[in-house]
């Protein structure tokens, strides 16, 4: 049995009601552009299992917007402050975190870029990661 320890990455929202914590290595962090994550804020996510994902304080105070179809993810908000938290605990499986709610480095840094068909007109992409034009093909 191995002694090492996990990682635990800490986050909250603007004002502190609401922390949560990961526990080990996060699955991947990404850049989105799709119209949603743009009017949340929310361009940078952090893909997790389920699993790794634990309120610490303040679930009670978050509070969920489901949009119309065709969309379909839940996204969540301090009621309090408004920060977007990304789709905490909204999929018994793997789902993400706003990287803007994070407090300490996760220990990855992003991998692609999606839904880069959806970019703002004047956002240039200047790095050298992989671009898809919607989601990428392992979603």
């Amino acid at each position: 049995m191995s002694n090492a320890k996990q990682r635990v990455t800490r986050g909250s929202c603007l004002c502190g009601r609401v922390r949560f914590e990961i526990t080990g290595d996060p699955l991947g962090m990404a850049y989105c552009h799709c119209s949603r994550c743009r009017k949340v804020g929310g361009h940078t996510n952090l893909l997790l299992r389920a699993e790794q994902f634990r309120w610490l304080s303040g679930a009670e105070r978050v509070v969920r917007y489901q949009p119309e179809p065709p969309y379909d993810l839940v996204r969540c908000f301090c009621r309090d402050c408004g920060s977007y938290l990304g789709e905490p605990d909204t999929d018994p499986h793997i789902f993400s975190i706003a990287a803007s709610a994070l407090d300490d480095d996760p220990g990855v840094r992003p991998g692609f870029h999606e839904y880069v068909a959806e970019k703002l007109p004047w956002e240039e992409i200047r790095d050298d990661l992989p671009q898809h034009e919607g989601a990428p093909p392992s979603r």
